[in-house]
């Protein structure tokens, strides 16, 4: 990337900054198998314990950057140190531009994706397809605001960011700044599956635990700063799941 377009991207995401209004994420905490998902984990970080993940799909009406577009992922809950963090194995989105400064900032490992997210009345479907496979079903009715919540993004971010070229991998490590509009308890059914370059299903994601609708500003935090290197051997062991 040329230095102007590396300005560019970094002049899209600087500190404090709005990024995203009203962004809605539908978000499902599920337990996670650590022999499944652990390989997929980087040193220097660590599966929490007990391992739980986090499942979404999200929806941004409204973005700096004049994209109207949908968004599902991955976030393994994680320790690196003693800090407790989030860490992306996979996310889809369904924006070219969204995908760019994802992937080239911020190290998410993002792919474009066919994704629906629908609201009809107090009940949301959302979906996920890749490539002719189905990844993703989130079914959910929407209830009573909650007046506590974790945060969706608002927490220590850890992502590996790679470029082509000699340059090693490098952990990354961010905090977004997160507004929270409102939190609602959902009722929702999580269908998971997979294919050879999306194997969700083989990820060791299992019952889900708690499910909340999101509606959140977003900001940048701090530059993403690298932290460790990460070996070559676990990207090139990853890189169907984080290639296009």
């Amino acid at each position: 990337m040329s230095v102007r377009g590396a300005g560019a991207l970094y002049e899209m995401v600087a500190p404090g900054r709005p990024l995203y209004r009203d962004a809605h994420y539908l978000a499902a905490d599920v337990e996670l198998d650590a022999r499944a998902a652990g390989p997929l984990v980087p040193f220097p970080l660590r599966l929490g314990s007990p391992a739980r993940a986090t499942v979404f799909t999200a929806w941004f009406p409204d973005t700096s950057f004049g994209s109207v577009y949908r968004e599902a992922g991955v976030f393994f809950h994680v320790v690196h140190g003693c800090t407790p963090a989030v860490f992306c194995p996979w996310m889809v989105v369904d924006d070219d531009v969204a995908l760019i400064a994802g992937r080239e900032l911020l190290g998410y490992p993002k792919k474009l994706g066919e994704i629906s997210f629908r609201f009809e009345g107090d009940h949301i479907e959302a979906t996920v397809n890749r490539r002719g496979a189905h990844l993703l079903t989130m079914r959910a009715r929407v209830g009573d605001r909650l007046s506590s919540a974790p945060p969706m993004l608002g927490r220590p971010h850890r992502n590996v960011r790679t470029s082509l070229g000699v340059a090693l991998p490098k952990l990354i490590a961010f905090t977004p700044r997160e507004t929270i509009r409102e939190v609602r308890h959902v009722e929702l059914t999580l269908e998971v599956g997979g294919s050879t370059r999306d194997p969700l299903v083989s990820m060791g994601l299992g019952a889900v635990q708690a499910a909340r609708l999101h509606r959140v500003d977003l900001a940048a935090g701090s530059l993403p700063l690298p932290v460790a290197p990460v070996s070559p051997l676990w990207l090139a062991d990853h890189t169907l799941l984080r290639g296009h």
